[in-house]
C-alpha cells in the first residue's frame, strides 16, 4: 500500500500582536518614568557682575522704545521714541545724541503691523551709523 504524500497547508502563519503592543507600551511607560526633564531656566546664559567689583555702573538711561509708525503717504515717516512722536531727522538727531552719551543702550524698536520695510531699515541704518549695537527688534500687531 503506497502512502499518500501530504501536501503541505499554505496558510501562512499568523502573528500575534498582542505581546508586541504590550512590550510597546510598557518600553514607553518606562522611557517616560526614567526621563529626567531638562530644566530650561538652568540653562540659561545670564551676565552677572563678578563679585570683586566694588563701584557699580548705573546705566544713564533705561532701555530706549522706538516705535516705526505707518507711513502716510508724502511723509517721510514717523516714529515714536521714548513715547514722543518725532519725524525722521528728528529721530536721527536723537540717535546722535543717545549714541554719544552710550553707545551700548538697549534700543528696542517695535514695528507697526503697517510700516514698511523702508522705515525699519532706514532706522536700522541710522543705528549702524552712530555705532548702536545693542538692538532689538518686536513686530507689534497692535500698533
Amino acid at each position: 500500500m503506497a502512502r499518500k504524500r501530504r501536501k503541505a497547508d499554505n496558510h501562512p502563519g499568523e502573528l500575534n500582536l498582542t505581546a508586541m503592543i504590550d512590550v510597546a507600551f510598557q518600553l514607553l511607560s518606562f522611557f517616560l518614568l526614567a526621563i529626567k526633564p531638562v530644566d530650561v531656566f538652568a540653562n540659561l546664559d545670564a551676565f552677572r557682575p563678578s563679585p570683586e567689583k566694588t563701584n557699580v555702573s548705573i546705566p544713564s538711561s533705561p532701555m530706549i522704545k522706538i516705535m516705526v509708525l505707518p507711513q502716510n503717504p508724502g511723509e517721510s515717516g514717523t516714529y515714536v521714541v521714548n513715547d514722543v512722536a518725532l519725524t525722521t531727522a528728528q529721530t536721527e538727531a536723537k540717535l546722535k545724541r543717545y549714541a554719544e552719551t552710550d553707545t551700548t543702550q538697549t534700543i528696542l524698536i517695535m514695528c507697526a503691523k503697517r510700516s514698511t520695510h523702508k522705515q525699519l531699515v532706514d532706522l536700522l541704518d541710522k543705528c549702524a551709523k552712530y555705532k548702536l549695537t545693542n538692538l532689538s527688534v518686536v513686530s507689534s500687531a497692535g500698533i
